[in-house]
């Protein structure tokens, strides 16, 4: 079994305090007919929804989008490149199916309620919105003359609730009703498209069996008919933010001050299989969300927006954590809510607050409550690119999931190229975007961009399948242990020799070191083409041990499409003590390509 904390949804509203504040008038008038283009017509809540079509309009939210900074849906749509057929498996806490925004691609009888045990994995439980809410940025039916519409908008949903508040939470029963979701299950068996909004985040590496991860990744290759099923998953929200049960914070202000990251993408021991599209989260101005976590493993960026909450409605944020201040009144992402306004985050509250121009019955842009405008985190950008995926799988339903994972990274487009590095006492920690010796651009926050709908459709319709993959297996370290020195050394490195001369499409790795202060080690891994990716940065937040610090699987994205053959080498640096008195004991690595 993988390890794992509790498993979180991926929303980053969630980290905040929220204070009570006055209701006020709104500034934003409902869309109008000719305002835009001829399908907005139909779909009211479309104008607002800044990340399928973004031309600097008002949002929801006191601050607009930067004009471009959307999906690149641009003409797809009204090519009718609408994701028809495509199946997409919500693993979520639920799916509202009778939902009037989403009814119509509703899969019916294709859910499972791990509750209760049916095929309707409607919420019972009124506080349960997350999974419809991501429904609906992937799919939402279009040209209704209700709501907005999703990235997908003829995409075929099915809901699995296992994250339902209803549920069981022991670990096994997770591990089993994820493997029933992922394929396992008979409703699952023909999805081809897995969107999961959810993760842990850590403050350790947990132990992982490789046994467990190949049982795994053999699942999800196993799908499609062999074609491989295509598994988003969220980065995380745990850039600024790190508690325990919700209540005591671990991530320190050095961290924050170093813009290193609270915890890593990669303390998530699924975000690290070969089989796992990593998705982290940009704003509506083109940089990275304030909370979206980083790391190696992350391959590629949607849009997930800030908080989206307006002035006029919520003035006070006397109680709303620093970090989040900046970006309260940015947009969010408009999307499908629980119907009603006594259920979901769009209800009509004892207190009287109202968050901003599309809450609660008072909205004048709707009333119903059936929808939001602040959804957000790495839940909200993931289901965008799940949606694109749809897309992809639409108009060539033969690509492998290799070969969802090859367009999605050669297309996506490079954002906030000047992202800072992050040093200290200058040595480097996370070195912003990198070039590889393949010629392509890599970063921590956003893995290889935003993701591009119009070049990935573009690219896949044509798409010459990649030959069959090979895989190295896992390979150790021949070098003995070494010392652990301080910042500057060139020491401090152990080294793998690949014999297999492939073109690279994923690394996983592992160490183990007598080191017990593990914040303190930054891990770099370099290719035999001389590219560095910095798999670990120090000052993250990492817990103590007793008796070393080991990590069993990390995995690297930096080193697409280079060649294999050749040494790599480790380095494990402490960047706050010099005594050198830890050891790396060993190195493994694991390389898989064609």
């Amino acid at each position: 079994m993988l390890a794992r904390t509790s498993l979180y949804l991926a929303l980053a509203a969630s980290a905040l305090a929220v204070p009570v504040a006055q209701a006020a008038t709104t500034d934003i008038a409902p869309a109008s007919a000719t305002s835009a283009s001829q399908p907005v017509k139909t779909d009211p809540l479309y104008t607002y929804q800044w990340h399928l079509m973004n031309y600097g309009q008002k949002a929801i939210g006191d601050t607009r989008p930067v004009s471009g900074i959307d999906l690149k849906i641009d003409s797809l749509h009204t090519q009718n490149v609408r994701g028809k057929g495509v199946k997409v498996a919500v693993v979520d806490d639920g799916l509202e199916i009778r939902h009037a925004d989403l009814l119509k691609n509703v899969v019916i009888g294709g859910s499972k309620n791990f509750v209760d045990g049916s095929n309707d994995p409607t919420p019972a439980n009124t506080s349960d919105e997350h999974g419809t809410s991501v429904s609906g940025i992937i799919g939402a039916v279009g040209w209704n003359g209700i709501g907005g519409r999703g990235v997908a908008p003829e995409a075929s949903l099915k809901g699995f609730n296992f994250l339902s508040s209803d549920v069981d939470g022991l670990e096994n029963d997770q591990d089993t009703n994820i493997r029933y979701s992922w394929g396992n299950g008979r409703e699952a068996k023909d999805a081809e498209v897995f969107n999961n909004s959810w993760g842990s985040a850590a403050w350790y590496y947990p132990a992982v069996d490789p046994l467990e991860t190949a049982s795994w990744e053999k699942l999800m290759s196993s799908t499609r008919n062999g074609k491989g099923g295509v598994y988003l998953k969220a980065a995380g929200n745990s850039f600024k933010t790190l508690s325990l049960f919700g209540i005591f914070e671990l991530c320190e202000q050095d961290t924050r001050d170093l813009n290193i990251g609270c915890s890593l993408a990669n303390t998530d021991s699924l975000n690290n299989l070969f089989t796992t599209i990593v998705v982290a989260s940009v704003n509506a101005s083109g940089k990275r969300a304030s909370y979206s976590s980083p790391g190696s493993a992350v391959w590629i960026s949607g849009l997930g927006g800030e908080f989206g909450f307006q002035k006029k409605y919520y003035p006070d944020t006397s109680n709303i954590v620093d970090w989040a201040k900046a970006t309260f009144y940015d947009p969010a992402i408009v999307t499908t809510d629980l119907t009603g306004c006594g259920a979901g985050a769009n209800a009509d509250r004892d207190d009287g607050t109202i968050e901003n121009a599309l809450d609660t019955s008072a909205s004048p842009l709707d009333k119903s409550c059936d929808y939001w405008g602040g959804m957000n985190g790495t839940s909200a950008a993931t289901p965008t690119v799940a949606g694109v995926v749809a897309l992809m799988l639409g108009v060539n339903p033969n690509l492998s999931a290799r070969d969802v994972k090859h367009i999605l990274a050669h297309s996506a487009r490079q954002v906030d190229p000047l992202q800072p590095k992050a040093i200290y006492k200058g040595a480097i920690q996370d070195p912003g975007w990198i070039t590889n010796a393949a010629g392509l651009h890599y970063s921590n926050w956003y893995g290889f961009g935003l993701v591009d709908a119009t070049a990935a459709v573009r690219a896949a319709s044509n798409f010459q399948s990649l030959p069959a993959q090979h895989d190295t297996g896992w390979l150790t370290s021949a070098d003995k242990a070494v010392a652990i020195e301080g910042v500057g050394s060139q020491a401090s490195k152990l080294t793998v020799n690949v014999a297999d001369n492939l073109k690279v499409e994923g690394v996983q790795l592992g160490f183990t070191t007598t080191h017990e202060h593990p914040r303190q080690l930054r891990v770099i891994l370099t290719s035999p083409s001389g590219t560095k990716s910095y798999v670990m940065p120090a000052f993250s937040t990492l817990t103590d041990t007793t008796g070393g610090f080991a990590v069993d699987l990390t995995s690297s994205n930096a080193f697409l499409d280079e060649k294999s053959a050749g040494n790599w080498t480790l380095q494990v640096l402490d960047m706050a003590d010099s005594s050198a008195t830890a050891q790396l004991q060993t190195f493994n690595l694991r390389v898989v390509g064609h």
